[in-house]
């Protein structure tokens, strides 16, 4: 095969499945990047299922399927990811890709190991949060260290997750590249002018004050304390909703008891998975991250490219993020109270939301384009062969 413009000749990128989820949706980003300069990048996906597999082929990406099966139980699970490994290891002898670029923690060690097996000349792992999973599985921690110790670059989308992986891996840093993470601008904007339509079919009467958090419904993203802070607002502004945007992880119950009990059911609208955030974003008028911990979350920078001021957690990348309050408000974790106070300087100051949402819009656009992701990576990957 001839080597492009950009003297690239073959990438192979793998990752887990194909869910919309953050690191799946910048990996689509990244990909239809590189075709447009004319790369043709080929995808590993060790469980190739997902809402975003037919969108991945429109742009004729080629789907290699690993053959993993997550509903097996454990022991065909073991037998299924030796076989994904070895389908792996056998597509990079034959396809001889310059680079291999593997996407968060299980991928990572598949592609470290069968990149230096396959005599690949530049092998590339990804940390895309903090390594909180090796606090709940300690053994992660050496599979992790070993994908680092393989790999000839580890890139980081915040520089959070690049110092949390050095500290806890006693990593050289000398390895890390940190790479933010790229906004779709387009669709963001295109929602913009639809948020009286959007408002009206959510039965949002035009005086209230609507805040919105998406995130899926996990005990660690802080819902328990958004619904207590919510309940203390709603004591002085009984006109204030909330939009909680997310997919039940299992304690979607438990938070609707928690409203009922406080009161404020009758001002919380459930909306579960959606594909329409823009909109829902253009329709609101503060965002909260409430979370415990955050490696560096697209929901808060695609609530900043909207324009819209937001509240969050001094928590991973969200200092980082919000330049240390200098585009949005920072709370304490875990803390109902400071949250509450946070969201209640929005409500209350309207030349203030407008200054955090038009700032924080302008940075995003500067800072966080799709074209300034991609074009990162390539120098990274261009810079690698010409070496």
């Amino acid at each position: 095969m001839k080597k492009t413009k950009t003297g690239l000749k073959r990438i192979v990128f793998v990752i887990g499945s194909l869910g919309r989820g953050g690191a799946e949706t910048q990996l689509l980003m990244l990909m239809r990047g590189l075709i447009s300069k004319d790369i043709k990048p080929q995808l590993f996906v060790l469980e190739a299922n997902g809402s975003l597999r037919e969108e991945i082929e429109k742009y004729g990406v080629e789907i290699i399927d690993g053959g993993y099966d997550s509903s097996s139980c454990t022991s065909i699970k073991i037998l299924l990811l030796i076989s994904a490994f070895w389908r792996l290891w056998l597509l990079l002898r034959t396809s001889r890709p310059e680079i291999v670029h593997g996407f968060l923690p299980l991928t990572n060690i598949f592609t470290a190991v069968a990149g230096k097996l396959a005599v690949i000349p530049f092998v590339i792992t990804s940390r895309r949060a903090l390594n909180k999973h090796q606090d709940r599985n300690p053994g992660w921690r050496y599979v992790d260290k070993l994908s680092t110790y393989l790999s000839d670059i580890v890139t980081a989308n915040a520089i959070a997750v690049r110092d949390d992986t050095i500290y806890r891996e006693n990593s050289n840093p000398d390895k890390f590249r940190v790479i933010y993470n790229g906004i779709e601008a387009k669709s963001i904007a295109d929602a913009l002018p639809h948020r009286e339509k959007v408002r009206k079919a959510l039965g949002l009467e035009a005086n209230q004050m609507v805040i919105i958090i998406v995130a899926n419904l996990i005990p660690y993203k802080g819902y328990t304390e958004l619904l207590a802070a919510f309940s203390q607002l709603r004591t002085n502004n009984n006109e204030i909703r909330l939009l909680i945007v997310g997919q039940d992880r299992g304690i979607g119950d438990s938070l609707r008891n928690q409203a009922s009990r406080l009161g404020i059911d009758g001002a919380v609208q459930w909306l579960g998975l959606r594909s329409d955030i823009p909109e829902l974003l253009a329709a609101s008028d503060i965002y909260v991250c409430a979370s415990y911990e955050e490696g560096f979350s697209n929901s808060l920078l695609e609530a900043m490219a909207a324009g819209k001021p937001v509240v969050a957690t001094r928590v991973g990348g969200n200092p980082e993020m919000l330049e240390e309050g200098k585009l949005g408000v920072l709370v304490e974790k875990n803390n109902a109270s400071d949250l509450a106070k946070g969201i209640e300087k929005l409500l209350v100051d309207t030349d203030k939301r407008l200054h955090f949402g038009g700032l924080a819009a302008k940075v995003v656009a500067e800072k966080y384009s799709e074209e300034r992701m991609i074009d990162s990576y390539l120098k990274l990957y261009q810079d690698r062969i010409r070496n």
